[in-house]
């Protein structure tokens, strides 16, 4: 008990213990490590893991969405405004079934090659399970369906029909709102003129 009572009397000799007196001499990590240590960022990968084939999914997907989300009344409106002829309104409606019609053209492509690696699959498993190769016919059978279905809206598109029927008669209207803009401000214009 000595020792301790020692001790407590030495460092107590102010009346108080004080927190320095016990803590241990401690030095930040950051000065220990050497000068030539690599940055931690260097072996950390913050971004997560994504799977290839939800992305292609999506962005097959995406495509023909994408286009057929547009804006197309308010680009119908600026050319109708601008330009006021029926040249540029057949044009406009051109460029957007061209457009579509390539769009329609690239996922048929995906669709295809799709296919073809699937057909690969079928022969290279087919003598090891019936179960799996039954489920790639299926999957063939239903990319051949969507094949046929992006080719039938590819045919009616060339009626203005089919899927781009909405963005071409969107295009149309705003092409009439922007040309009848145009007119009314020439009327405003030339009856201030007048005055």
């Amino acid at each position: 008990m000595n020792i301790f009572k020692g001790f407590f009397d030495s460092s107590s000799k102010n009346g108080h213990l004080s927190a320095e007196t016990f803590a241990p001499q401690a030095t930040s990590v950051v000065e220990s490590l050497p000068e030539n240590t690599p940055p931690i960022d260097l072996f950390i990968d913050r971004e997560p893991p994504q799977g290839e084939q939800e992305e292609t999914v999506s962005q097959s997907k995406s495509k023909i969405s994408a286009f057929l989300e547009r804006d197309f009344h308010s680009i119908g409106v600026k050319d109708g405004f601008e330009y006021h002829s029926f040249e540029t309104l057949e044009t406009g409606k051109k460029k957007i079934r061209a457009e579509f019609q390539l769009i329609i053209d690239q996922m048929i492509q995906e669709k295809l090659e799709k296919r073809l690696q699937l057909k690969m699959m079928v022969v290279n498993v087919e003598k090891i399970s019936d179960e799996t190769r039954r489920n790639l016919e299926f999957t063939i059978d239903e990319l051949n369906s969507s094949i046929e279905l992006l080719k039938k809206q590819k045919e009616l598109s060339t009626e203005n029909e089919g899927w781009v029927m909405n963005a071409i008669h969107s295009y149309h209207q705003g092409f009439v709102q922007g040309l009848n803009d145009f007119i009314e401000s020439e009327n405003l214009l030339n009856s201030i003129k007048n005055l």
